[in-house]
């Protein structure tokens, strides 16, 4: 059986959040998709959670918890994916329910298209609960975001609003061309294969992204601002700090008009 979408998830002991996801996935306007879960060895009960019905297909794609690896279990988990079109998130976002709509509608080929997220800060994260997200609290104006936002808590409101006008979204730039956030992109499967999927040499946090961003742009394919679109929350968690190394070697690989292929990625040389 073929799906419009296939939704891959990435993982790692983040069955509070990725519950809140799937409540979320339920919701989506179009429900012709399935979810290939990407989990980095979890422990925490996330298999048992995936191998609930939530009214959708799952397939849960593992491997031993030996660190981050990251771009190795979605290279495990590509070939999985029945679709031709991909979308992929992280397992601590939730989802506005046009989420799979607009990225469909936004796609084209030889695109690739780059979504954003609004930042849900500590405070606000700690008062998300499953009935809130059952209710739909994530797909209309939330006063009390508005105010977390007023407060610093959390960031990025104006990303929480669906914005289709194509003129508004010129005047505020939210159409620009961006790179790749992990979280929130998609693209053809055959893109993805086409340059080999995601660079399993990257073995530390951060930069596995940007990577698979630079290759299929130096191939050709451009990519589709989809701020104020594919909209989506991220739910608060203390984030690693990406080492000097990677940041430098992503910075250089920007002026890198030739890198293309990863050479240790779904086919090894």
């Amino acid at each position: 059986m073929s799906y419009s979408a296939s939704i891959i998830v990435t993982s790692y002991n983040q069955s509070k959040t990725l519950r809140w996801l799937f409540l979320s996935l339920q919701q989506q306007t179009v429900k012709d998709f399935e979810v290939v879960v990407a989990d980095d060895g979890s422990s925490d009960g996330t298999q048992n959670l995936c191998h609930e019905d939530w009214g959708f297909p799952i397939t849960f794609v593992t491997q031993p918890d030996d660190g981050y690896k990251k771009a190795l279990i979605l290279n495990k988990a590509l070939p999985q994916a029945k679709s031709e079109y991909l979308i992929f998130v992280d397992a601590d976002v939730i989802l506005e329910k046009h989420f799979v709509q607009d990225h469909l509608e936004l796609r084209r080929p030889h695109h690739f298209v780059c979504g954003r997220r609004v930042e849900l800060g500590p405070q606000f994260s700690e008062k998300i609960t499953d009935d809130k997200v059952k209710s739909g609290a994530f797909n209309r104006f939330s006063v009390a975001l508005f105010r977390s936002c007023l407060k610093k808590d959390s960031e990025h409101f104006n990303r929480s609003r669906r914005v289709k006008n194509s003129l508004l979204r010129w005047i505020f730039k939210y159409d620009r061309p961006m790179d790749i956030l992990g979280s929130n992109f998609s693209a053809w499967k055959s893109d993805i294969f086409s340059v080999n999927g995601f660079n399993e040499s990257l073995e530390s946090y951060w930069g596995e992204d940007g990577d698979i961003y630079i290759r299929l742009r130096n191939s050709g394919l451009r990519s589709i601002g989809a701020k104020a679109l594919c909209v989506q929350f991220h739910v608060y968690h203390k984030r690693r700090t990406p080492t000097p190394e990677n940041v430098e070697r992503y910075y250089r690989l920007l002026k890198d008009q030739d890198y293309k292929w990863a050479e240790k990625g779904l086919l090894k040389n």
